[in-house]
């Protein structure tokens, strides 16, 4: 590949793949010829003493316009009881083989997992504390939540059994908006949701997404500033991404003139990074802006592009550790979720059939893996690739590193690490996508989910 041309004719025609959360994404993963044992995954974490742990609750009230995450809609209170039951057990058993290693970070995902009731993330929280004794000083707890799910008992509980981050999708607090991304709550719930989390937490990431349905720049900037009024610690900004199997799609199919273009995205992102630097936010990554000095926004993203294994516990909740990516049968349809979902909680742990599907990563691939999520971060050393692959950065990535050079894409500090300049930052999602291997992108290209 002409790297130098890719980065060139990739900016030219404000091309904008989708944001980097991982490498590879899920769309990768297929079915193993043989399930995944816990002894390989054992095997391959031996490297660290450390660990992050996602739990995945895959439970909503609605499914949003645009989105593609695993969950259900289809679910009531004895679903969540059977689920959490089972959960429980899985995160006891995994104690058994991963309760020795220091846990970095704690993150509850989904779905909506304030869903839950007190006492069901009172049994979870003490499953973890029982199966994972070990946190580091700094150990990060974050549960994600939607402003119509909580009330005031159960963030106060939350915050009692040691959550100290909150993240909570707000998207818009346009009405129109909110409507046409299938959110069926008010601005005012929405506002009533910032405030009981501010109020409570040290640390609180909002969510906005911009290129919805109807939206303009001027209700852009007013849904923006309506939320930085409320000054969260946080705010991560991310274009609407238009994916098969949603709303939106078939929406902006029939009526593209309601949907910013993939330009006016960049337009309104060279403004989000004007507005957001003016009202004291650093920025560290794509999306994410942040008023925490000293440290990282989001403790488990960085930790896991650092390389620290991560464990996911639930269903269809992906797991890292070292070669193997891995985890349940994916599916975007609620029925064929459900049906998942509903296996899993009349399984027991099995020990030699831990997961069904995933990739095993060829020693290129992590190195890929390392390169373009430290530049995703902003924090690609090179002495600190030698030191995990025993080679110089400079001799496998010599080609795309010039190319980055070349454009002003990356600074070189302090002789050592290669971080994005402005510009850099604009385009990390090209960048990540220069650095993807010819394999994971015919396996992403090739995937249809269910």
């Amino acid at each position: 590949m002409d790297y130098l041309d890719f980065l060139r004719t990739s900016i030219s025609k404000k091309e904008l793949p989708t944001y980097v959360y991982g490498y590879p994404s899920k769309r990768a993963y297929r079915a193993f010829p043989q399930p995944l044992r816990i002894t390989d995954v054992v095997e391959q974490a031996s490297h660290s003493k450390h660990i992050n742990i996602y739990v995945h609750i895959p439970f909503c009230r609605y499914r949003c316009t645009y989105c593609t995450l695993f969950l259900t809609t289809r679910q009531n209170q004895a679903t969540r009881e059977s689920y959490v039951a089972r959960l429980a057990e899985h995160i006891a058993r995994y104690g058994e083989y991963f309760g020795d290693r220091e846990v970095v970070s704690i993150y509850f995902g989904g779905g909506t997992p304030t869903l839950l009731t007190q006492h069901q993330f009172s049994k979870l929280f003490a499953a973890l504390d029982a199966a994972f004794p070990k946190r580091s000083r700094k150990c990060e707890i974050t549960v994600e939540s939607a402003p119509d799910t909580f009330d005031n008992n159960l963030l106060d509980c939350l915050k009692a059994i040691g959550v100290n981050r909150m993240s909570m999708g707000i998207q818009s607090m346009v009405p129109s908006e909110l409507a046409h991304s299938g959110r069926p709550y008010s601005v005012e719930t929405a506002e009533a949701g910032i405030k009981a989390l501010t109020e409570r937490f040290s640390h609180v990431n909002l969510d906005l997404i911009y290129g919805l349905r109807g939206q303009t720049r001027e209700s852009w900037i007013f849904s923006l500033g309506r939320v930085l009024g409320y000054e969260p610690q946080t705010l991560s900004l991310y274009p609407v991404v238009v994916r098969p199997m949603t709303n939106i799609m078939t929406s902006k199919a029939n009526n593209p003139e309601l949907f910013f273009s993939e330009e006016e995205k960049y337009e309104v992102y060279d403004q989000n990074v004007a507005l957001m630097a003016s009202k004291g936010y650093r920025q560290e990554s794509f999306a994410r802006f942040t008023k925490i000095a000293g440290d990282r926004a989001y403790r488990q993203e960085a930790s896991d592009f650092e390389g620290t294994p991560l464990l996911g516990l639930g269903v269809s909740a992906r797991s890292y550790s070292g070669q193997y990516h891995y985890g349940t049968e994916y599916a975007v349809n609620s029925r064929a979720a459900s049906s998942i979902i509903d296996a899993f909680s009349a399984r027991s742990f099995e020990p030699d059939a831990i997961a069904s599907h995933g990739i095993k990563l060829t020693p290129g691939d992590l190195a890929r893996r390392y390169v373009l999520l430290g530049l995703t971060l902003s924090s690609l050393s090179r002495k600190n690739y030698a030191s995990v692959f025993g080679r110089e950065l400079a001799a496998d990535f010599s080609e795309e590193l010039k190319a980055l050079e070349c454009l002003q894409l990356v600074d070189l500090a302090d002789g050592d690490t290669y971080q994005l300049t402005h510009t850099g930052f604009k385009y990390s999602s090209i960048v990540a996508r220069m650095f993807y291997s010819g394999t994971v992108l015919a396996l992403e290209e090739q995937y249809q989910a269910a």
